[in-house]
């Protein structure tokens, strides 16, 4: 095997939580050249990869791309997000191996398929590694050990600590207000009251640094409003120029709060310790969208399970968040 292709288009959440499998099949095949093809938005942050050899980003235009891809002359390709608009661009194509995880009736029209179907208790991010996981064991390759961190930008933190302005010892905590939907949003009362308790209980100074995308630049700013008559340091993150930036620079942080997924994944690749806000359900989100940062560093709180409660994010006790963020602050000074 030489060269391979991976098929993983979505959304930027998901794409992080596909960097374990990544790392497993770089690990395993040190020299084969991996591409992956992933939505245009992502391309810059699939290209920082350092498991990715190539990201190819997709134009739309369906004829093109798959006359590309046939140019390759790739040994195998791991469809990790299937759909059938992907089946009908790789049929035609000489690919010697073609594995599909077994979702949707169209698993069928794929030879090699693969479970993907994690046990209860994982994050979903284990999904993509089990068919990574066939893939090597299909073809003779041992299975390797994950790492802790997935992404070592240490080098790149001095420079991160002067954008931020961080000053001697202070903490650096990041705090992305809204959602990304799957969850009830955090009011911003709540979060200036988290804030400003967390300031009072930490031993340590702190510098809190709201991140914000789009609309949600008037969440940070109403935040920031609240708490202006306080001898609290809090700022507005100064605007990055692209996604990678603002990925590679979450290795400066000391701590990443968030009801959104995508960018708590983020920091989870520098191994940044996370505080999650998830929506209360039966489905456990908060185990399912867990991050990738060590389970000793993450931190979770849901409100009550239940259809009229499980999104009201007021329900849930700011007081003790505050209280155990600061204890693990604390412990970790």
């Amino acid at each position: 095997m030489k060269k391979i292709l991976v098929i993983k288009h979505d959304k930027i959440g998901d794409f992080v939580l596909t960097w374990p499998a990544f790392y497993l099949l770089k690990k395993a095949m040190p020299d084969a050249i991996i591409d992956v093809f992933v939505a245009k938005v992502i391309t810059p942050f699939a290209e920082a990869c350092p498991y990715i050899d190539n990201a190819i980003a997709d134009s739309g235009d369906d004829a093109a791309i798959a006359e590309y891809i046939a140019k390759q002359h790739y040994d195998a390709v791991i469809v990790a997000h299937s759909e059938m608009r992907m089946y009908k661009i790789l049929k035609n194509i000489d690919i010697p191996y073609k594995l599909a995880p077994k979702h949707n009736w169209y698993q069928y029209l794929y030879k090699h398929r693969a479970s993907t179907d994690y046990k209860k208790g994982e994050g979903c991010w284990r999904g993509s590694c089990m068919l990574i996981e066939y893939f090597l064991s299909h073809h003779g390759y041992p299975i390797p050990s994950l790492p802790k961190q997935y992404w070592d930008m240490s080098e790149y933190k001095p420079k991160w600590q002067q954008y931020y302005g961080q000053q001697a010892d202070e903490k650096l905590i990041f705090i992305h207000p809204g959602t990304g939907g799957s969850s009830g949003s955090v009011a911003e009362v709540d979060l200036a009251k988290m804030i400003s308790h967390i300031n009072r209980l930490t031993k340590s100074d702190c510098h809190f640094v709201l991140t914000y995308n789009g609309d949600e630049l008037v969440l940070a700013q109403n935040i920031q409003a609240l708490l202006a008559d306080q001898p609290i340091r809090v700022s507005l993150a100064k605007p990055l120029d692209s996604l990678r930036d603002f990925a590679e620079s979450l290795v400066t942080a000391d701590m990443f709060i968030a009801g959104s997924t995508g960018p708590l994944h983020i920091a989870g690749l520098h191994n940044v310790p996370t505080v999650g806000f998830y929506a209360g359900r039966r489905s456990a989100p908060h185990i399912r969208w867990q991050t990738l940062t060590e389970s000793s560093k993450r931190l979770t709180f849901t409100p009550p399970i239940g259809k009229k409660t499980g999104r009201n994010m007021s329900l849930i006790d700011f007081d003790q968040v505050s209280q155990e963020i600061a204890d693990f602050l604390n412990k970790s000074s």
